[in-house]
C-alpha cells in the first residue's frame, strides 16, 4: 500500500485500497476488479487498477497515466492466449488482446463501452480459476471490436520478479518462483525482500 500510494501521489492522483465483494458476491476475488468498471468512478478520466503484489522500481519517474493502452500483454500473455485458445473453446478468440492481470489502465470511456458490454459475457464462465478478470477483460475487448490497446515495452509495467533484467522494469509483478517461469518456488514475501535488499524496490 505505502508503495502504490507513493507513486500515486506522483501521479497526482488519488488512491484507494479495494479488498472484499466489492463488485459481486457471487465471484472469485480477481472477478471483484471489474468493479473498476463501475459507473462511481465515472468523474476519473483514468482508472488504475492494480494488484496488491505489484510494487513500482525505485527510481522510476516514468508516467504509467501517459502511457497509450490498457494493459500488459508481453509473450506470456501471448503463449497462455494460444494454449486458453486450445485448452478453453469458446473462452478466448484469436484476434483480440489477451492482457495481464496484474493491471489495468482505462480511461472513463473505455470503463463505459466496456460496462455496456458487461451484459454479453457469460462471467459465470469465467469464475473459480477458469481465467477470471483477464478472461472477462479480453472477452470484453472482443465485444468492443479492441485489437491492440497494449502497453509499450513489452512486460516493462508488469515485469515478473523472477526475472533478470528488473533493472529495465518500471513494475515488478511479485511471482513464487525464484529465478525462472518453471523454476523453484517459494514465498512472495521472501521474493520481496530480496528485491528491496536489492535496491530495486523501496523498503
Amino acid at each position: 500500500m505505502a508503495n502504490i500510494r507513493a507513486f500515486a501521489d506522483q501521479e497526482c492522483a488519488d488512491y484507494q485500497f479495494l479488498s472484499g465483494n466489492i463488485f459481486s458476491p457471487k465471484f472469485s476475488p480477481p472477478l471483484q476488479k471489474l468493479v473498476m468498471l463501475d459507473k462511481k468512478f465515472d468523474h476519473y478520466d483514468v482508472v488504475v487498477m492494480l494488484d496488491m503484489d505489484m510494487f513500482v522500481r525505485k527510481g522510476m519517474t516514468e508516467s504509467l497515466f501517459e502511457q497509450p493502452g490498457i494493459g500488459v500483454s508481453a509473450p506470456d500473455q501471448r503463449r497462455l492466449k494460444w494454449a486458453y485458445i486450445r485448452k478453453m473453446k469458446g473462452l478466448v478468440h484469436w484476434r483480440y488482446p489477451y492482457w495481464s492481470g496484474c493491471l489495468w489502465k482505462l480511461d472513463r470511456s473505455h470503463r463505459q463501452l466496456f460496462r455496456s458490454k458487461l451484459h454479453l459475457v457469460d462471467i459465470e464462465k469465467y469464475n473459480r480459476g477458469r481465467l477470471e478478470d483477464e478472461g472477462v477483460m479480453h472477452q470484453l475487448a472482443r465485444h468492443s471490436r479492441f485489437t491492440g490497446r497494449i502497453l509499450p515495452g513489452g512486460d516493462k509495467w508488469g515485469m515478473s520478479s523472477w526475472q533478470d533484467n528488473l533493472e529495465k522494469a518500471a513494475m515488478i509483478h511479485i511471482r513464487p518462483r525464484v529465478s525462472t517461469i518453471k523454476g523453484a518456488k517459494r514465498t512472495k514475501i521472501e521474493n520481496l525482500r530480496e528485491l528491496v535488499d536489492r535496491g530495486l524496490i523501496a523498503g
